[in-house]
């Protein structure tokens, strides 16, 4: 039986819907208790600030939690300086504009120095994942069509569809930033309120048709 494999490539833009907000809290100290005590004290201010926003503490989760030895390279080998400890967290949010620019003037107002990072994506990933997937097979079937006129055969029954990736690549936007203190001829509302305008979310896969040719 003589075959037609005939290969479909699809990728779908839309606007991004959730936005993910991720923070990192550092601390240092020469002491193991101390540095605890520094990293406590830092989470209870930034859960705090999620709070004062309107925000509920419940939906801030822990992602990452760490306490490593600090050391400095000196004189041909590493000489112990203290302790470092990180805890990152984060909390899933709808993109408002007015409502990330109050949280991240918020954070940044009352967590000096903790690194922010703003991830875009879609809630509805399964029904991006299945347009991705109807729109490789559409391609496919015209790519398959073309390509019969143009060769001069007629197709037959689809035989097979190969779909050779476990998931749909989906393509967040990212962004990030520090909150930092303000400089001095400037009120935080000017220097914390963000113009952010994020890209589209991509997603893209690809599926091989296998189209009987008809004798």
């Amino acid at each position: 039986m003589r075959v037609l494999k005939v290969k479909g490539k699809s990728r779908v833009n839309v606007e991004p819907d959730i936005v993910t907000i991720s923070f990192e809290v550092e601390t240092k100290a020469r002491g193991y208790a101390d540095c605890i005590g520094k990293l406590n004290t830092r989470i209870e201010e930034l859960r705090g600030n999620v709070a004062a926003t309107g925000l509920a503490l419940a939906d801030l989760k822990t992602t990452a939690f760490a306490i490593r030895v600090d050391t400095r390279y000196e004189d041909g080998q590493h000489r112990f300086v203290g302790y470092r400890a990180s805890h990152n967290l984060h909390i899933e949010l709808p993109v408002d504009k007015e409502l990330l620019n109050r949280v991240l003037r918020q954070i940044a107002q009352g967590h000096s120095g903790t690194e922010i990072k703003l991830a875009f994506s879609v809630k509805d990933k399964d029904g991006l994942r299945k347009r991705v997937l109807a729109e490789a097979v559409r391609t496919a079937k015209e790519n398959a069509a073309a390509l019969a006129a143009a060769a001069g055969i007629t197709l037959g029954t689809l035989q097979q569809i190969d779909y050779g990736w476990a998931e749909v690549r989906i393509y967040d936007c990212e962004a990030s930033m520090v909150g930092e203190a303000p400089p001095p001829l400037l009120t935080p509302s000017d220097y914390y309120e963000a113009d952010i305008d994020p890209e589209d979310v991509g997603a893209e896969d690809s599926v091989t048709l296998v189209y009987e040719i008809e004798d």
